[in-house]
């Protein structure tokens, strides 16, 4: 079985081809990496990103990858995340810990699996903040709140299908309610 040790141990050249055609590879990858939950939760929110990319003429496998990869670092601890923004990126390091992992997976994913790709590492960077309006990262913002395990059932994913920019807005404004809520 493949893992984050073994994988190291891969030439670029393999590695490349992983992230270029071996789906199950990437899965089995990811799986060693977190909790089952998160798995199963990334792996539908690869599903529902593949889906919004064919709607909208996006590359599918991009969006399985975004989708895939976008909580990688979800279950590492407070430090590891901070270890990856002090050297990477230390404005984020003030940033809310929840989402956090948005930021230091874009690191983990370019150091761990020598993986540059600058759309998929976006749509995860911005999968928590909404920031970035590429269309994949978009599609990710989306597709990581109304996946199917999370059971909302506001017809915002079937808007996504029609009308990408109106769904994120509304999901961007429907998640600023939900913080200032839950803030106070």
């Amino acid at each position: 079985m493949l893992t984050i040790d073994n994988f190291h141990k891969l030439t670029k050249k393999e590695k490349k081809e992983i992230f270029k055609h071996h789906d199950e590879t990437i899965e089995k990858l990811v799986a060693s990496l977190i909790s089952h939950k998160r798995f199963e939760h990334s792996l539908n929110v690869a599903k529902v990103a593949m889906s919004l990319a064919k709607k909208h003429h996006l590359d599918v496998h991009r969006a399985y990858l975004a989708g895939i990869l976008h909580d990688i670092t979800k279950d590492l601890s407070y430090d590891e995340h901070l270890s990856y923004l002090k050297y990477y990126d230390p404005d984020k390091c003030e940033k809310p810990r929840p989402i956090l992992h948005s930021y230091s997976a874009k690191y983990f994913i370019k150091e761990k699996f020598n993986y540059y790709d600058k759309e998929v590492l976006n749509a995860v960077y911005h999968h928590t903040d909404g920031k970035s309006k590429a269309k994949l990262a978009m599609i990710i913002y989306i597709a990581d709140k109304r996946e199917p395990l999370r059971k909302l059932d506001d017809n915002l994913l079937e808007l996504a299908y029609d009308d990408l920019y109106k769904a994120f807005a509304l999901l961007k404004e429907d998640v600023k309610e939900f913080v200032k809520s839950k803030n106070g």
